[in-house]
């Protein structure tokens, strides 16, 4: 097996608090390194300790988002030769994933990218998922299967081959949301080969947990809107499209907050990001 890139992006928290990191301290048998990529708006010990633990640190002077975080990283691993693997910094990532990720991935098959099933808090199989536009159909079970011309997944835990790379960067023009739905859409007009791993990881998705007050929603929803439009901004039906999924999201949260200025804010939010044709 080569060299495994574990890269934990990490906002404003120290990895020593960081689940990811703990865990990653604990595995055994395999040849990792570590590679911590910071977004913190404040200086918090992480290249200190990243000294200390001989752990790669590459600061991105503040959060420039995810996608500029993730490139920033490749361009670190731009000459080397292994797989990378993707990570939030509250993921439990285990022992029993690395071991089959190491099992699938020296088969040598047509297989580039591996991804474990997520569960999260609410027993839901989340990642990963056949793709659609308005909502995307889940595992039934940690055993379904999913085609390879709908395969999609979320970014924490996806392992790449560095080959994958050669001619690809992350899109700088997405901050956060849609980072992982474009890079499965790209790989899919490929004709990639995914492998979806004998390994259940259990995740605790924050952005499924009910917000404290309508204002802590809209913190979630001025990053998620601009990044969404942009997705669909390839044409303008797929963009008509966006504008509707929007307005759901707009309802949906007014009747779960019961507070219907939501809906008029999420619109009005929406209406900053007017159509224009991006190649994405």
């Amino acid at each position: 097996m080569e060299k495994i890139y574990t890269v934990v992006v990490m906002y404003n928290s120290n990895i020593n608090e960081s689940q990811t990191c703990k865990r990653l301290v604990s595995i055994k048998n395999h040849d990792i390194e570590p590679i911590i990529v910071d977004n913190s708006t404040f200086d918090n010990d992480n290249e200190v300790l990243c000294v200390r633990r001989n752990w790669k640190y590459i600061s991105m002077g503040g959060n420039k988002g995810l996608s500029k975080a993730y490139n920033k990283a490749l361009d670190y691993l731009a000459e080397k030769k292994g797989i990378v693997v993707w990570f939030d910094d509250d993921t439990n990532v285990t022992q029993k994933y690395f071991d089959e990720l190491e099992k699938e991935y020296s088969k040598k098959r047509e297989c580039s990218i591996f991804v474990p099933v997520i569960q999260g808090q609410d027993g839901r199989y989340w990642s990963p998922n056949s793709v659609s536009f308005f909502r995307n159909k889940q595992l039934k079970n940690k055993d379904g299967k999913i085609d390879d011309s709908k395969f999609n997944a979320i970014n924490s835990c996806t392992a790449v081959d560095l080959e994958v790379y050669e001619n690809y960067r992350y899109d700088e023009r997405l901050f956060l949301d849609q980072v992982d739905h474009k890079f499965f859409e790209d790989q899919r007009n490929l004709n990639r080969k995914f492998d979806k791993l004998d390994v259940v990881i259990q995740h605790n998705f924050s952005t499924r947990e009910k917000k404290k007050s309508i204002e802590d929603v809209k913190k979630r929803y001025v990053i998620m809107i601009p990044d969404f439009l942009r997705f669909c901004s390839r044409n303008k039906k797929y963009y008509l499209l966006g504008m509707i999924k929007v307005f759901g999201w707009g309802v949906r949260e007014s009747i779960k907050y019961k507070n219907i200025t939501f809906l008029v804010w999420c619109m009005r939010e929406s209406m900053k990001y007017p159509y224009r044709k991006i190649k994405l």
